[in-house]
């Protein structure tokens, strides 16, 4: 009710200025409205407050859903690659008899950063605390699709051993969300999987002085070359990636870089080459095989890989992107009996 008054005694003020001026024979303008000055960048989506009340409701939804390995009772906080992740280690948990636990996890933030902007999707990167039971923090990724919808973790990260984070802007500034196809890094954001993708199937590949060396390409190297030759008398083991299907998702740094979270398959095959030979799958693969683990022809295991990397602005001394972390959840097993090696 009182702003309409102040109008109205606003209206009647400039009508006898106007009165006077005209009376008075001089030529005085109306007085003008100074506008509120306009941010040159968008506020921050999230204040410090909310955060934490966001981060604390996706920590009991993973609890709950977790104690009953639940799926269903993941998604009013939980979405985008994480759910299908969260869902198949319960899956895993289920075959092992609980030998194979879901990722410890927990909101628990030393530092975040949340987007500065009034469109939509909306991604906030958190450095987690180290989780209780685990060695190293996490790199979470959260998303509001809509204004309408919720904010849920979109993936979760385990940072590599002695990984220096880039610094991100604190949340009071917030951080601008990077396109997919910025021009203003040394790689756009759409790019960074398919070029990591390819130093992870060729040995030669044109993108591979791009990128820093990381735990894991060295570690999936080791244990497929490990496997491989454990296994040799019966068959071989192969590994495979392609480019996921989610992300990427892009938050500035502060030095005008970007953390980019994407995802990848990554596909390990074992293959029969000796007939007559025996040759089983064990571990997490076996388990999901079921009862039958015996390979006859081919079982082929796909694992989804969620990866953190920090690229730099284009105009960077170093251009060098660095993988920050990673995570694998093997999702599915297929096996292909039908490819066994023929009888000599």
């Amino acid at each position: 009710m009182s702003r309409p008054r102040i109008r109205r005694v606003r209206a009647a003020l400039a009508g006898v200025g106007l009165s006077a001026a005209l009376l008075a024979g001089c030529s005085a303008q109306l007085p003008q409205p100074e506008p509120d000055a306009v941010a040159e960048t968008p506020p921050p989506a999230l204040d410090e407050d909310r955060l934490a009340r966001v981060l604390e409701d996706v920590q009991a939804t993973v609890a709950e859903a977790d104690e009953a390995r639940d799926p269903e009772l993941l998604k009013p906080r939980v979405g985008g690659p994480a759910l299908d992740m969260r869902a198949a280690e319960y899956k895993l948990a289920d075959a092992t008899d609980g030998k194979s636990a879901p990722d410890a996890l927990t909101t628990a933030p030393q530092v975040a950063a949340v987007p500065a902007t009034e469109g939509f999707p909306r991604p906030v990167v958190v450095i987690s605390q180290v989780p209780e039971g685990a060695n190293l923090p996490l790199l979470l990724v959260l998303e509001q699709s809509d204004a309408r919808d919720q904010y849920r973790l979109w993936g979760w990260v385990t940072l590599f051993p002695g990984i220096e984070t880039p610094a991100m802007s604190h949340p009071d500034a917030g951080s601008a969300v990077v396109p997919a196809d910025a021009d203003n890094l040394v790689v756009p954001p759409s790019d960074v999987v398919a070029r990591y993708v390819d130093t992870l199937n060729k040995g030669d590949s044109e993108y591979a002085d791009q990128f820093a060396d990381d735990p894991y390409k060295k570690s999936r190297a080791e244990s497929t070359a490990e496997l491989d030759k454990a296994i040799e008398a019966a068959g071989e083991a192969k590994v495979s990636a392609e480019p996921g299907n989610d992300g990427p998702l892009s938050l500035a740094t502060a030095d005008g870089g970007a953390i980019v979270v994407g995802e990848l398959r990554s596909n390990l095959t074992l293959r029969k080459t000796v007939p007559g030979s025996e040759l089983r799958a064990g571990g997490t693969l076996g388990a999901l095989l079921g009862s039958n683990t015996e390979v006859l022809g081919t079982v082929t295991g796909a694992s989804d890989v969620l990866m953190a990397f920090y690229v730099p602005p284009s105009d960077a001394d170093d251009k060098t992107i660095r993988p920050l972390g990673a995570t694998t959840v093997l999702m599915e097993v297929t096996r292909d009996d039908a490819a066994a090696p023929a009888e000599g």
